[in-house]
C-alpha cells in the first residue's frame, strides 16, 4: 500500500515536471530579465500594475475560484460547471470594451493596463482552478503562467529587434491573449452547456453567489494582506521604490514558484486532508519555501555582475527580509483553502480585516522615516499576526498546527534580528 502511494506521488511529479519548469521558470526570469529593457521607473510602473490589476481580480471572480471545489469536488455538483464556465462571457464584453474606450482615448494608458491585468488574471485563475479541481494540475501550471509567457516574448524580441516602445507591445500583446481567453471560455460554455442561460442566472448562480461572495470577500481581504506592498510603497515612496523592491520580491518569487507546483500538484490531497496531516505538510513546505528563497542568495554575484550592475541596488537585508517572509506568506494562503472548506471564511475575514486595517496605520505614523526594510518588517509583523490568527481559528475546529505556529513564531524573530543587526 505504502509502495502504491508513493508511485502514485513519484508519477504526479513526473506529470508536471515538464510544464512546471516551463511556466515557473518563465514566471521566474521573465520579470527579472524584463527590468533589463525598461527603466527603473517604468518597470516599477508595470508591477504596480500588476499588482492593483491582481488586487481588483480578486474581487472581480466573486470568489468562484474557492466556490468550484467546494460545489464540483465537495458537493459533486457536476452540472454546475457550466455556470462557471459562463463567468468568461460577460469578461470578453468588458474586454472588448475596455480595448475600445483606449482606442478612442476615453481611458488612459494606466487604466487600460490595470483592466487588463483585472481581466486577464480573472480568467487564468478560474480555469486553472477548474484544471486543478480536475485532477489536470499540469495543464493548471500552463495557465497560471500565461501572463509570464507574454512578458518573456517581450524579452526576447527585444533582445533580437530592440523593441524601441516595450510597454506599448506588451499592452498589444495582453490584448490579444485576454481575446483569446475569453473566446476559449465561450467555446467551453457552448461545448458543455446543457441549460439555458436564464436557468444558470436564477438557479445556479444565487446558489452559488450565496457561498462565493464570502470567498469574494475573503479572497481580497488576504489579496490586500499578501499582496498590497507595491501599492503601498507607490503611494508612500514612488515608482522607483516600487521597482526595486518588486526586483527582490521577484527574486524570492522562487517560494511562488515552489508553492504553486506543490499545491497545483497535490490540490486535491492537500484540500481532502485531515489536521495532523495538514500540519505536516504545511510545515514542511514552509520549510523547503525558506530553503529555496535562501539558496538563490548563492546567485547574487552573478546576478549583479552579468546582469543588474547598473540598473538595481545591491540590497541582501532586503532580500533576506523578504525570504523570511515567504514561507509565512505560504502559510496564510494554505490556510485559506482549509477555512473555506470549513466554512469558517467569516471569522477568518475578522482576523485578517483588522491585520490588513493596522498595516496602513503603521505607515501613516512613520511615514517620515520609512525605508524599503522598516517597511517589510512592518508587512512581516502583520503577516504573521495573520497566519497565528488563522492558526487559532483552525485550533478552535480541532485542527491543530503546533509545528507551523512554532514555525511561524521562529521567522517573525529572525525577522526582527535581521532588521536591527543586519
Amino acid at each position: 500500500m505504502v509502495n502504491n502511494h508513493k508511485k502514485e506521488l513519484a508519477g504526479k511529479i513526473g506529470q508536471n515536471i515538464v510544464f512546471f519548469a516551463l511556466s515557473k521558470g518563465t514566471a521566474f526570469l521573465a520579470p527579472l530579465l524584463f527590468l533589463n529593457i525598461v527603466s527603473l521607473e517604468e518597470y516599477g510602473i508595470i508591477e504596480y500594475s500588476y499588482s492593483m490589476g491582481s488586487m481588483i481580480a480578486m474581487f472581480v471572480l466573486l470568489g468562484f475560484t474557492g466556490a468550484y471545489p467546494y460545489f464540483i469536488l465537495k458537493r459533486k455538483e457536476l452540472d454546475k460547471e457550466e455556470a462557471f464556465l459562463f463567468y468568461g462571457i460577460p469578461v470578453l464584453i468588458i474586454a472588448v470594451l475596455n480595448y475600445i474606450l483606449y482606442r478612442l482615448e476615453l481611458i488612459s494608458s494606466q487604466i487600460h493596463i490595470v483592466l487588463l491585468f483585472t481581466l486577464i488574471f480573472s480568467l487564468q485563475r478560474l480555469y486553472s482552478t477548474i484544471l486543478k479541481s480536475n485532477d489536470k494540475g499540469h495543464l493548471g501550471v500552463l495557465m497560471d503562467g500565461g501572463y509570464y509567457f507574454i512578458l518573456g516574448s517581450i524579452v526576447i524580441f527585444a533582445w533580437i529587434f530592440n523593441l524601441p516602445h516595450p510597454i506599448t507591445c506588451l499592452e498589444q500583446l495582453m490584448n490579444l491573449y485576454l481575446l483569446a481567453l475569453g473566446l476559449f471560455f465561450l467555446w467551453k460554455f457552448y461545448k458543455k452547456h446543457k441549460k439555458t442561460i436564464s436557468q444558470i442566472l436564477t438557479k445556479d448562480y444565487p446558489e452559488i453567489l450565496h457561498f462565493s461572495i464570502k470567498m469574494a470577500l475573503s479572497g481580497l481581504i488576504i489579496y490586500w494582506l499578501t499582496s498590497s506592498s507595491r501599492i503601498y510603497i507607490q503611494h508612500f515612496m514612488g515608482y522607483e521604490k516600487v521597482g526595486i523592491y518588486s526586483f527582490y520580491f521577484r527574486l524570492t518569487g522562487i517560494s511562488v514558484v515552489l508553492f504553486q507546483f506543490i499545491y497545483i500538484a497535490f490540490f486535491k490531497h492537500l484540500y481532502l486532508a485531515n489536521g495532523k496531516r495538514l500540519d505536516n505538510y504545511y510545515s514542511m513546505i514552509m520549510g523547503i519555501i525558506l530553503c529555496g528563497c535562501l539558496s538563490v542568495l548563492l546567485l547574487f554575484p552573478f546576478l549583479f555582475q552579468s546582469f543588474f550592475k547598473e540598473t538595481v541596488p545591491n540590497d541582501t537585508t532586503l532580500f533576506l527580509l523578504l525570504s523570511l517572509q515567504m514561507p509565512i506568506w505560504v502559510g496564510i494562503a494554505l490556510c485559506e483553502g482549509i477555512i473555506g472548506r470549513e466554512n469558517l471564511v467569516n471569522k477568518m475575514n475578522l482576523v485578517i480585516g483588522i491585520c490588513v486595517l493596522t498595516l496602513p496605520l503603521l505607515l501613516f505614523l512613520n511615514h517620515k522615516t520609512l525605508t524599503l526594510h522598516l517597511f517589510t518588517l512592518f508587512n512581516a509583523l502583520i503577516l504573521s499576526a495573520a497566519f497565528f490568527g488563522q492558526i487559532y481559528i483552525l485550533y478552535r475546529t480541532n485542527i491543530k498546527l503546533k509545528k507551523c505556529s512554532i514555525l511561524n513564531g521562529v521567522l517573525l524573530t529572525a525577522s526582527i534580528l535581521t532588521y536591527l543587526y543586519i
